[in-house]
């Protein structure tokens, strides 16, 4: 008799919507009966699921190459993401000064007045669609106005088109418009002698491998890596938390204490798991968990199954916000951990500080039915509207810290 969850893993396909809504269950069985389970999509791999082994993979990239960093082929390079030591090692050196906390808060004004504007455009309704009118206006303008420093509105609008035709298909033929916005972006700034000490300012400058420049591809890749997370995971996460915020109780009360961003928000990065499964491919024959395995095999490292480890978290399918420890993968481990991962925090205290300044009492509209997204990524809202109160006393004094001239930063 054939076992059925092997079955499951033998036809999974990572895109389709029955096996994402089946996917969480199915990965609980592996983790407790065959943590290294083989699944024949796109010619084979094997997926890793307690989170102990993932962090085996994550630390070894001597052995667990990231030069396939995706579960099926990407066509593009994606520096530093398909980097192993030493060269990864050179990329990461200039790129983590404009991913630091201390360099991103210093646009903090910035994003809170973007957060403003995107309230006063939905609030006096009472209502929201979450997704399209909050999640994906904020994260796509913290990554124009920040990283990118780009005031093409009309280019804005089509990353975020192009981003999310890749998040749904993963079509290979998909990522050529991504590249296309990152040529422009980087021919505007190389070819116009613009000097800024900034993100794409740094690529142009950049050198590595004992000091040569970054070649036209490399510099394409780094701004298209950007481009994706920046725009797809970052959206996963604040829609994801304005769907707790309607249907969890007591959630919004405990977002309302300054230190939700201390505890509160690791929950919500372990739970939601926006990443959720990544590529490798072996550099030679190893063996994991009596498992043999040969050079040249592909494996996915499934970071959410990891986050909802039972060895590791106690009621892993719940949020639990009062955990003493809480070591979670959504941020990856080892020398790819994410390049992103103090703007992604910096946005979601951001967004929800100052959305709950002025609106309180979230629910799912009546009549609506929450549509989640399918594929790798997550399994994070892609439409959600919700209703709301005003908070009283805020309509003709919401915070003003960013108002007039705070985007000339």
């Amino acid at each position: 008799m054939v076992d059925p969850h092997r079955a499951f893993f033998d036809k999974l396909n990572w895109f389709e919507e029955k096996d994402c809504e089946q996917l969480d269950a199915e990965l609980a069985w592996a983790r407790s009966e065959c943590p290294v389970v083989r699944t024949e999509f796109d010619g084979g791999m094997y997926v890793i699921t307690r989170y102990d082994d993932l962090r085996t993979v994550a630390e070894h990239p001597e052995v667990f190459s990231s030069a396939m960093p995706g579960v099926i082929p990407v066509p593009v390079g994606l520096p530093p993401l398909d980097l192993d030591p030493p060269l990864h090692r050179d990329f990461r050196a200039f790129l983590n000064k404009y991913f630091s906390r201390a360099f991103l808060s210093t646009y903090r004004t910035v994003m809170e007045h973007l957060v403003d504007e995107l309230v006063d455009g939905f609030i006096d309704r009472g209502e929201v669609e979450f997704v399209s009118e909050f999640a994906i206006p904020f994260s796509a303008g913290s990554l124009a106005r920040i990283v990118l420093d780009d005031k093409n509105e009309e280019r804005v609008a089509r990353a975020i088109e192009a981003v999310t035709v890749v998040a749904v298909t993963r079509d290979p033929a998909s990522y050529g418009p991504v590249q296309a916005i990152a040529r422009e972006l980087l021919a505007e700034r190389t070819e116009g002698g613009d000097h800024r000490d900034d993100f794409l300012g740094g690529i142009a400058r950049a050198t590595v491998e004992d000091g040569r420049p970054l070649t036209e591809t490399e510099m394409l890749g780094v701004v298209t890596v950007l481009i994706l997370g920046g725009l797809d995971t970052t959206r996963g996460a604040i829609s994801y938390v304005g769907r707790f915020l309607a249907e969890q109780p007591g959630v919004e009360e405990r977002m309302r204490r300054p230190e939700w961003k201390r505890r509160d928000l690791d929950e919500f990065l372990r739970f939601t798991s926006t990443v959720s499964v990544m590529g490798r491919v072996l550099t030679q024959d190893t063996e994991l968990l009596g498992c043999p395995m040969k050079a040249g095999d592909r494996l996915a490292v499934h970071w959410r199954s990891g986050n909802r480890d039972e060895s590791k978290f106690e009621r892993p399918d719940e949020l639990v916000f009062d955990r003493v420890k809480n070591p979670h993968a959504a941020f990856g481990f080892g020398i790819h951990r994410c390049l992103g991962q103090h703007f992604a925090r910096l946005q979601l205290e951001i967004a929800f500080d100052r959305l709950l300044a002025r609106v309180t009492n979230f629910r799912v509209k009546p009549g609506t039915v929450v549509r989640e997204a399918v594929g790798t990524a997550n399994r994070s809202p892609e439409e959600l509207y919700l209703q709301f109160d005003r908070v009283p006393g805020t309509d003709l004094a919401r915070p003003t810290a960013a108002r007039e001239g705070a985007l000339q930063v």
